[in-house]
């Protein structure tokens, strides 16, 4: 069964459960997981991304339909070397790290089954990449590897929007009757949440790792431009209340 099939199935589960009477619900979920570039972008680049997400969602009472924000964090690679601080303190030597990086924030509409063991479900999402390199500098052997100076010397943004489909598994559920009063917020129940998506990203100019190159004090870059197509896999906690 490929990914379409999967997604259809987890469709027409959540709109077969949608007469189904329960309560609204918020979730906060903390996911970790990959971006693997596709099409364009994974010919610019063949690093891998790493990072970590934040979610927050509301589903509607007696309806599949849930809404939320996300945002997140991924770094594709880091470049370290060793630099005097200035021409004219040649003998202070500091640690100099690129770090080439995504911050993607999306809008979602996610279908989902209703509380039980598993709960598949389907996303729609539109958002935002926004692709950044930082220049930190750092002491060295420095053990807290603490900042000292950093600054922001590439970016650019590019709209996203893609679909996602994933199940959650729970790992447990508060004991006695279940509240349907949002005043009186605590946890119900804890998921393990698997999940993937593509997201089609447009057209955007980047850096990654290698492109910085520094000849006689002076700084090259090497920009690259394509679409900036990811496919996410994730892996993480949901919390439902």
């Amino acid at each position: 069964m490929n990914f379409k099939q999967i997604t259809l199935t987890a469709l027409l589960f959540c709109f077969g459960l949608a007469g189904n009477v329960y309560s609204q619900e918020l979730q906060a979920a903390l996911d970790l997981g990959v971006g693997i570039p596709q099409g364009d972008f994974r010919d610019q680049s063949d690093h891998l991304g790493g990072g970590i997400n934040l979610m927050g969602g509301y589903r509607f009472a007696n309806s599949p339909v849930m809404l939320g924000l996300e945002f997140g964090f991924m770094n594709f690679g880091t470049d370290t070397r060793e630099e005097p601080l200035s021409t004219t303190i040649p003998d202070l030597t500091v640690e100099v790290e690129n770090s080439y990086n995504l911050v993607h924030g999306d809008f979602l509409v996610r279908l989902i089954a209703p509380p039980s063991t598993f709960r598949p479900y389907v996303d729609g999402l539109l958002g935002f990449n926004y692709f950044f390199t930082e220049t930190v500098i750092r002491d060295r052997d420095d053990f807290f590897d603490e900042e000292k100076l950093s600054d922001t010397n590439y970016e650019d943004t590019a709209l996203s929007y893609g679909f996602g489909a994933g199940t959650q598994i729970r790992l447990w559920q508060k004991k006695g009757p279940m509240t349907s009063d949002m005043d009186d917020v605590e946890p119900s129940s804890v998921y393990l949440n698997l999940r993937a998506r593509y997201m089609f990203g447009r057209e955007a100019e980047y850096l990654q790792k290698g492109s910085i190159e520094i000849e006689d004090g002076e700084v090259f870059y090497d920009v690259s431009q394509s679409k900036t197509d990811l496919l996410h896999i994730k892996i993480g906690v949901v919390v439902n209340f």
